[in-house]
């Protein structure tokens, strides 16, 4: 069994999330950008996709890199999926992104590591925002790390449709703070309300103003800190809720 698993979520349930993460950026599509990021972080011992058998993300399988295997499911929720992936690739932890954060920083997600793994009760870790609606909600460049054995109850217990679909907010709101880990993401990102995942056009003219404005080889989340302080704090005033994933659609059974 390893240590650390990244998982990678690649269960997406509209044309508009497949076309996003499908797209070029830097001489990559979306989808490379996450897989390599995740795979250059030093504290994780792999990396898996998990997607369905659907015909419409069939192309998640063709084009995930060759050296991370890609799982494939028929689970009806976030953290049905979760669970299910960690039942065929056994791990102690795990930390959890979506396919559309091609900002993910590899040393954003060993921090956050560290930091679970200074917490012996720990459950559950987090980057924390002063804007309370991003919370129980991995964002953009702010992934989620779970105790797999708390997850696996989690998944058990949890009924209410928003804790199945955001397992991070089931884990804030019915679990003892002791077992929580929160860390202060980093100030730029709390005053800005720049999308960092890809959900619109907007978020994808957003992204490539980053990428045409740092070393997109090297991306780094200070180098992108930077260019928000330069920013207006008021990119772009497309409200933000934790409860705006889409419905995914329950498929025919798939490989488990």
């Amino acid at each position: 069994m390893i240590k650390t698993l990244g998982i990678i979520d690649g269960l997406l349930a509209t044309d508009r999330q497949r076309r996003h993460v499908s797209r070029s950026l830097g001489g990559k599509t979306v989808l490379e950008w996450v897989a390599r990021q995740m795979t250059d972080s030093l504290r994780l011992d792999g990396v898996v996709v998990v997607t369905d058998h659907s015909e419409e993300n069939m192309f998640v399988r063709m084009m995930t890199p060759l050296d991370v295997p890609v799982f494939t499911t028929n689970a009806a929720d976030t953290m049905s999926a979760l669970s299910k992936t960690l039942e065929s690739f056994p791990a102690d932890r795990c930390v959890y992104i979506g396919l559309d954060w091609p900002l993910i920083d590899s040393q954003l997600i060993d921090r956050l590591i560290i930091a679970a793994e200074s917490n012996p009760n720990g459950k559950y870790a987090a980057f924390e925002f002063d804007n309370d609606s991003r919370k129980g909600r991995p964002l953009g460049m702010f992934a989620e790390w779970y105790d797999v054995k708390a997850l696996h109850r989690a998944n058990r217990k949890a009924t209410d449709p928003i804790h199945r679909e955001f397992p991070g907010l089931y884990f804030l709101e019915c679990v003892e703070k002791s077992s929580l880990t929160l860390i202060p993401a980093p100030q730029p990102f709390c005053e800005h309300d720049l999308c960092l995942s890809i959900e619109s056009e907007d978020d994808w003219d957003n992204v490539t103003m980053i990428f045409d404005s740092i070393d997109a080889d090297n991306i780094q989340w200070h180098h992108i800190a930077e260019l928000l302080l330069a920013l207006p704090k008021k990119v772009k005033t497309r409200a933000k809720t934790r409860h705006t994933k889409p419905k995914r659609i329950v498929l025919a059974a798939k490989n488990e």
